[in-house]
């Protein structure tokens, strides 16, 4: 048995949907659940962040719309930019979702880009981003658990809250970081039911970063069972390796506008190749892997089920 037969393999749905048909959305869902993915998972596009110029679906909107179609995939989104949220009004929405899914939802959080003047100009603070993140997440961990929930922060104080509807997953969803460097690292494994690494880093990037987090666990003394690690990854299947990464480092390049981008993160070419590039992942300790077409989505979807079928 190989070491990726325990390893949770889930699909990013297609945000960067082209046309008016929104169709395509729900068949791609309801095909990866036929195709057994385990997982369902989008990007939080923050707005004034750097993919904020790309046409992206809204990430949550977007879960909610697939959980209505689908019956057995977890649904999960990588990562709330927690500065543009405010926690008590996202902790509802949050169950809502969680509620409409049955009770597959996983929330991704985390500090996203630094801010611009972009983002000042839309209205969203830009100041103690790391105690935005923190405190959010705990506004929204205590409006899940209690009737009557408390909270005496820097940011938001209050008593005696309540919003409805509780999430089904009780105390509430679990709440995955997402962090590249090693103090966000470390916060994630103190106070994180899992780290997942983003699609904009590379299989190297995510051996070090998963270490770190491994390391960060066992001194705070939590120790590494029931904390998840995770990955998305940037895929593309082609005959030809040169094709793949040139259309998917385009798309790449683009939605970040960082040249080059592409050509370090993304995995792509032949269904064995593809396998070969994963096995490094799993290797490296990544338990889920969100694996993320950029174009030709339905026909990605199925290279991707060989692929996972080679891993297997």
């Amino acid at each position: 048995m190989s070491a990726a037969t325990a390893v949770r393999f889930s699909v990013g749905l297609p945000q960067n949907l082209t046309g008016d048909d929104p169709r395509p959305v729900a068949a791609y869902a309801t095909r990866a659940e036929t195709l057994g993915f385990d997982g369902l998972w989008t990007l939080d596009s923050a707005l004034g962040g750097p993919t904020a110029h790309t046409p992206l679906l809204d990430g949550l909107h977007l879960l909610s719309h697939v959980a209505a179609v689908t019956e057995r995939p977890r649904l999960g989104v990588a990562v709330i930019v927690m500065g543009r949220r405010q926690p008590a009004l996202l902790a509802r929405e949050l169950a809502t979702i969680d509620r409409l899914s049955g009770g597959r939802l996983v929330v991704g959080v985390g500090l996203g880009a630094p801010e611009t003047e972009r983002v000042a100009a839309l209205g969203f603070p830009t100041d103690r981003r790391v105690r935005r993140l923190t405190e959010g997440v705990a506004v929204m961990r205590a409006l899940w658990a209690s009737d009557a929930a408390a909270h005496d922060g820097e940011l938001w104080r209050f008593t005696d809250a309540r919003v409805e509807p509780k999430p089904i997953q009780r105390p509430g969803p679990p709440v995955w970081f997402g962090a590249g460097r090693e103090p966000a690292l470390r916060r994630a494994a103190r106070l994180g039911d899992g780290w997942i690494g983003s699609g904009s880093s590379s299989v190297e990037d995510f051996a070090a970063q998963a270490d770190i987090v491994r390391r960060a666990l066992d001194e705070e003394g939590r120790g590494q069972s029931g904390f998840a690690i995770a990955k998305r990854v940037y895929v593309a299947v082609e005959d030809d390796e040169a094709v793949a990464r040139r259309r998917l480092g385009a798309v790449i390049d683009g939605m970040y506008g960082a040249s080059g981008l592409g050509e370090r993160v993304a995995v792509g070419g032949p269904p064995e190749r593809v396998a070969e590039a994963l096995r490094a992942l799993v290797a490296a300790g990544a338990q889920e892997l969100a694996l993320t077409p950029m174009y030709g989505h339905l026909a990605q979807l199925e290279a991707l089920a060989e692929v996972v079928r080679l891993l297997r």
